[in-house]
């Protein structure tokens, strides 16, 4: 049995990345063979012909390659129609095993070919339970997969405590640009902390020279701000190194669809680190979260600066949620554990 990966992107794409290329590392540890098929550069629909001819062959040919015994694992992959209609040309003719992961509400921009898949595929595997809902309309054979971390790389990067600092660190990382109404949420919390006198510095990751991001917290007088544009994302340790400077972690949602299908992948990667972390109670994060226990949930901004208020102010409580939240990870969203889960999904096929 080979797992043949068709991702979204190459390994600087998260998704991709989490769902796909890491995975296939880890199937490779345990002896079973896993081979990525990453799209190329330039996409087939945009490609002239007759290099547009030489794109489709070169997917044909991998295609005469899959066995009966192996498994399709389409990774997000609808990014081209003539990918998309090979695929499905493909499982229809020859009747290969094939599985559907996506961990965004893709069905929103793509409706019609995530509905074909979806219908399609033997398997579906999603990252939350808002997408497990919609494919359950198309498919009874659905799966919830978290997005997981490498949780003993992380570990190796866990929050040192009892460092003493002069001013908390409130930390995000991510995309800025795509993230922009999910971090005006921040503005008000961060007014209100520097209105009381709170010692505290935002540290944000991904601002990518996304100017209103920039003009969105400079305009807060009194905030001492930090922005890094980008990171080697394709590096395993550059994430939580950077992570591991954080004091707290912020995941701010606008509870849209979108929102509502994210995994909450953010908030992992802190607690990972054993930062205490505030989320919007949206979408997958009120599973991840239990409110005081693992971390805090927070649906206002009144909501968000009173809970920042008590993380700036005790480190203990800091240490506590931390601590917990590190363990939710290791027990529920380590490859170690979940790549477990894949694997008897695979042989059930």
């Amino acid at each position: 049995m080979t797992i043949h990966f068709f991702t979204k992107g190459d390994k600087n794409a998260g998704s991709s990345r989490q769902r796909a290329f890491f995975v296939a590392e880890e199937l490779n540890k345990k002896n079973i063979k896993a081979i990525v098929h990453q799209p190329p550069l330039v996409l087939t629909s945009e490609a002239p012909w007759p290099k547009k001819s030489k794109l489709i062959f070169q997917y044909l040919k991998i295609f005469t390659q899959i066995k009966k015994t192996d498994i399709i694992f389409l990774q997000r992959a609808i990014y081209n129609k003539y990918f998309f209609i090979l695929i499905v040309l493909h499982k229809l003719i020859f009747r290969r095993k094939m599985i559907f992961d996506f961990d965004d509400a893709i069905y929103q921009h793509s409706f019609l070919k995530t509905k074909i898949l979806t219908k399609l595929a033997d398997v579906i595997i999603v990252g939350s339970h808002s997408l497990r809902d919609w494919a359950k309309q198309y498919n009874k054979n659905v799966y919830i997969v978290p997005t997981c971390v490498k949780f003993e790389k992380y570990k190796k990067f866990s929050k040192e405590y009892s460092r003493n600092t002069e001013k908390i660190v409130i930390g995000w990382i991510g995309g800025a640009k795509d993230q922009f109404e999910n971090l005006r949420l921040l503005k008000e919390p961060f007014r209100k902390i520097i209105t009381d006198n709170l010692s505290a510095k935002f540290f944000l990751v991904g601002a990518l020279k996304y100017q209103p991001v920039y003009n969105l917290f400079s305009s807060i007088k009194g905030l001492e701000v930090e922005f890094v544009d980008s990171l080697n994302w394709s590096d395993s340790i550059v994430v939580p190194s950077c992570i591991q400077q954080f004091d707290i972690g912020v995941m701010p949602l606008v509870n849209n669809e979108w929102n509502q299908g994210k995994c909450a992948f953010k908030a992992i990667e802190y607690m990972a680190c054993g930062i205490p972390t505030i989320v919007s109670p949206v979408g997958e994060n009120n599973y991840l979260i239990q409110d005081g226990v693992n971390g805090f949930l927070a649906s206002s901004s009144e909501e968000y600066a009173v809970k920042l208020k008590k993380l700036i102010q005790s480190p203990e409580l800091r240490k506590k949620l931390g601590q917990a939240g590190q363990k939710t990870i290791e027990e529920n969203y380590s490859y170690k554990v979940n790549v477990s889960k894949l694997i008897k999904i695979f042989n059930s096929l």
